[in-house]
């Protein structure tokens, strides 16, 4: 906007050339975002449990992290430490800790312990958090490329009206000289007028004294 209201062409061109760039940039990154998200979710239940079989430290670490906060157990459901030979419930498919641990994997200890456990599944939870993250980012880039896009629209806009003024500007220029060209040719030729009308009446004079 700057180089525009200074009629400096060469800076508005590269900013234009720059804004054009990031749209097509953002435009990028969200089909990769489209992508990602079509493509891997169909298969992201069994990576979980996978991951879940690994059992690395990371992974527990940030299994327990989300079954504590959304109060639920497993990928699925709890029976997934049953299924894949896990050994105990981890503490945090428990909802009160003073009573972690007190059945085994076959439920057999005590049969009030079941009613403290969450027995809901993490996939639909850790699925929806991703799926909002991505749609967030996705919109932002959206938005981002929309106000890029109307900067470069009122840029050209601007640009124009900059246009038309210096040319109204120049077209009004060449009027007013060509005014001021005609007033000089009038004057002169009433001058030349009066100077020819003076010469006849000197002329007249010396005829009379002759």
């Amino acid at each position: 906007m700057y180089g525009i209201s200074n009629r400096n062409r060469s800076l508005s061109l590269l900013f234009a050339v720059l804004w054009v760039l990031t749209v097509a940039i953002n435009l990028v990154m969200f089909a990769i975002l489209f992508l990602y998200y079509y493509l891997n979710f169909s298969g992201l239940r069994e990576r979980l449990v996978s991951a879940l079989q690994q059992s690395s430290s990371k992974t527990k670490k940030l299994l327990d992290d989300i079954q504590s906060k959304h109060l639920c157990c497993g990928i699925n459901n709890k029976d997934d430490y049953k299924n894949l030979s896990l050994a105990l419930f981890p503490q945090s498919c428990y909802l009160q800790l003073n009573y972690l641990n007190k059945t085994d994997i076959n439920n057999t200890g005590l049969n009030n312990t079941n009613l403290l456990m969450n027995t809901g599944g993490c996939n639909s939870i850790v699925n929806d958090y991703i799926t909002f993250q991505l749609w967030t980012a996705g919109v932002i880039i959206c938005v981002s490329v929309f106000l890029q896009i109307l900067a470069i629209t009122s840029m050209c806009v601007l640009n124009q009206r900059h246009q038309k003024f210096d040319e109204n500007k120049n077209f009004m220029i060449s009027r007013l000289d060509d005014e001021t060209l005609s007033n000089e040719n009038v004057n002169n030729n009433n001058n030349n007028n009066i100077h020819d009308s003076c010469k006849t009446i000197d002329e007249m004079i010396e005829v009379t004294q002759i």
